[in-house]
């Protein structure tokens, strides 16, 4: 993997002239360890044109010359960051240097103004979103590993699960089994959605008693080497109506429609116009308020974002994006189907292909 990090540093700053600058700070731990492998959750990049220095404090010492091995990488462990810089004099022959606008607060912005001096300064939106969008065959990997226990799991749940239960008992179970099974983690907190309740799309499980004929949406992801899956299914506890049956019909149709369109280097409006269209056209527009998908990896939410909100946004050729179109029907039901793609030249690789997602009725 070194040399997929010394592609992705090199990549930065052959957009260095383009952005007009001379250094770049990276301080959104996630993008460090996509350039640097760090998995540790405290660290921050000084990337010049001829150097790269990767600061940490006591706690990750040793971790951190395990896991980084880039030739060009000096280790500091310093908690005052913005003083080392200063003092070492880390940016020397540096003048314009950028920043990750989006994950740097004011209060740091400031602070880091005020102590290393002399520099001007730019916010930068997008620069190393753009190199860690794609997604090597290793990480993919991970990520595919992350799904497979995601399978068990729901599994698991489909042999467990029965009327009388509570959305919490679902969740529990899914948190215990997952670790269980070999995930580092939750990749956020597990939605439990029944009956009535399925019209919240992020309705976290709570107390409410699952009941015979409801339809039961659950969303979860696992962790494997510090990647995420996310994955949606809808099932039924006891035969449901008729009318709950044909919107999840008209989701799965979505959601498949999806799949067989996208590719890497399409713009994500046309990505997301393909489930959407479907469930549009069935009159339900209104009722699938959010985007598409999202893209995935080390976070369960990273670029691109897929939705009709970004028209001129490309999702580019080796990034993950969840696809999960969804329909809520306030007082009534909610569906939703997610799966994880990897987007080729010619189409997508499904990761979560292992999941069944036709719905399943639990007697």
């Amino acid at each position: 993997m070194t040399a997929i990090y010394q592609q992705r540093l090199d990549t930065l700053r052959s957009e260095f002239d383009k952005r007009k600058i001379d250094a770049l700070l990276i301080t959104h731990v996630p993008h460090v360890s996509y350039l640097t492998g760090f998995t540790g959750s405290s660290g921050m990049l000084a990337l010049t044109r001829t150097a790269a220095h990767f600061l940490t404090d006591g706690r990750y010492t040793e971790q951190a010359r395990q896991e980084i091995h880039l030739a060009d990488i000096t280790i500091h462990i310093e908690r005052e960051w913005w003083k080392y810089l200063h003092e070492q004099q880390l940016l020397e022959g540096t003048q314009n240097v950028g920043f990750e606008a989006s994950h740097t607060s004011v209060a740091s912005a400031e602070t880091m103004k005020r102590i290393v001096e002399g520099r001007t300064w730019q916010a930068l939106t997008g620069m190393v979103e753009a190199v860690v969008m794609v997604k090597t065959r290793e990480e993919v990997d991970s990520i595919s590993a992350a799904a497979d226990i995601a399978a068990k799991v729901y599994d698991h749940v489909l042999r467990t699960v029965k009327a009388g239960m509570t959305e919490n008992d679902i969740a529990a179970e899914v948190a215990y089994i997952s670790k269980k099974l070999g995930s580092e983690g939750e990749g956020f907190e597990t939605i439990v959605a029944s009956g009535v309740r399925g019209a919240l799309p992020h309705g976290r499980a709570s107390n409410k008693i699952i009941r015979h004929g409801e339809l039961v949406t659950l969303d979860f992801g696992c962790r494997v080497r510090g990647f995420y899956s996310d994955v949606t299914r809808t099932f039924a506890v006891g035969e449901p109506p008729m009318f709950d049956r044909a919107i999840f019909s008209l989701v799965l149709l979505a959601n498949e429609e999806a799949i067989a369109t996208a590719r890497g280097g399409m713009k994500v409006a046309a990505i997301d116009a393909a489930a959407r269209d479907i469930i549009a056209e069935a009159g339900y527009a209104e009722e699938f308020a959010h985007g598409l998908g999202h893209g995935l990896g080390r976070e369960v939410h990273e670029k691109p974002s897929v939705s009709y909100r970004f028209p001129e946004d490309v999702a580019p050729v080796g990034a993950v994006i969840t696809i999960e179109p969804g329909i809520y029907l306030p007082e009534r039901c909610g569906v939703r189907i997610e799966d994880d793609v990897w987007l080729t030249e010619t189409g997508c690789e499904v990761i979560t292909r292992a999941i069944p997602k036709h719905l399943i009725v639990v007697e």
